[in-house]
């Protein structure tokens, strides 16, 4: 099946059998490979991607389902102004994710931060526990969020 998509900003097309997941086909057919297949049920977070602005499991999607939308993985994200909000944030406390957890961690807090006038601690906990690993402490997470909403909003970035 022929199944045409946009992937971080660029118009793709792939020939594929329709149930298989997108953490297959990002990792396999695009060689993306900062995206993780760690537990494929949807609990870890690590193969998190954005879709359509909304953080979803890759490896709960069947591919089918993209058809003509927008998908972005942390290598599109990396690019970005605000990746760079984030991440400064969370390298200026020296609180980075690890490698398992990154991609989902660092996406999530992207989609927190734009949809949140100002995200409190419930929300971020609430983002964290959508992520099964703890390589960094919830206190720290906390701050580097709230920093990189700053950030963004020093930039002029936020909703209004």
């Amino acid at each position: 099946m022929k199944i045409d998509f946009s992937l971080n900003g660029k118009k793709v097309s792939i020939d594929t059998l329709p149930e298989k997941r997108l953490i297959d086909v990002i990792r396999e057919d695009f060689g993306l490979m900062t995206t993780k297949n760690a537990c494929y049920s949807g609990e870890c977070g690590s193969c998190t991607v954005q879709l359509e602005g909304r953080i979803v499991p890759a490896c709960q999607i069947p591919i089918f389902t993209v058809r003509a939308k927008r998908i972005v993985t942390i290598e599109g994200f990396m690019g970005t102004e605000k990746y760079l909000d984030i991440i400064n944030a969370f390298n200026d406390i020296k609180c980075i994710p690890c490698p398992f957890c990154f991609t989902g961690k660092i996406l999530a807090v992207d989609s927190l931060i734009d949809n949140h006038r100002t995200p409190d601690t419930s929300d971020i906990m609430a983002l964290l526990s959508d992520h099964s690993c703890s390589c960094t402490s919830v206190s720290k997470f906390i701050e580097g969020v709230r920093m990189a909403y700053h950030n963004r909003e020093f930039r002029g970035e936020l909703l209004k």
